[in-house]
């Protein structure tokens, strides 16, 4: 079996962003942060949105270069090894403003992809 390429990780970031949307829309930090199934979904998709970040070439990177990928590789660590000092504020910041800048440059990272071909 090959491994995911890059368009496939971009996808996997892009799923990853569009079921945390799913899971938080029309929700609150206070209902988010008393719902402890809507928390680890959410904090789930966070790290594999981080995990696929790490297998994007550096010229993919560079191609977004607004995009702060060593904090998204970053917060995947915390989610892990740190999962006992995870503060549900950050993550809910992370959320409604990261998410936000971040979807756009996938859906255009990914656009670029399936336009030359490469993987």
């Amino acid at each position: 079996m090959n491994p995911p390429n890059a368009r496939q990780r971009l996808m996997d970031m892009q799923d990853a962003i569009e079921l945390i949307e799913r899971y938080t829309a029309g929700k609150t930090e206070i209902q988010f942060t008393r719902d402890s199934m809507m928390r680890d979904a959410v904090e789930r998709n966070i790290e594999r949105l981080s995990e696929a970040s790490r297998h994007l070439t550096d010229d993919i990177k560079l191609s977004e270069p607004a995009i702060p990928w060593r904090a998204i590789a970053d917060i995947g660590n915390v989610l892990r090894h740190g999962y006992d000092r995870v503060n549900p504020h950050r993550v809910w910041e992370v959320v409604e403003r990261d998410l936000s800048v971040l979807k756009p440059a996938i859906l255009r990272l990914i656009a670029v992809a399936e336009r030359t071909g490469k993987s």
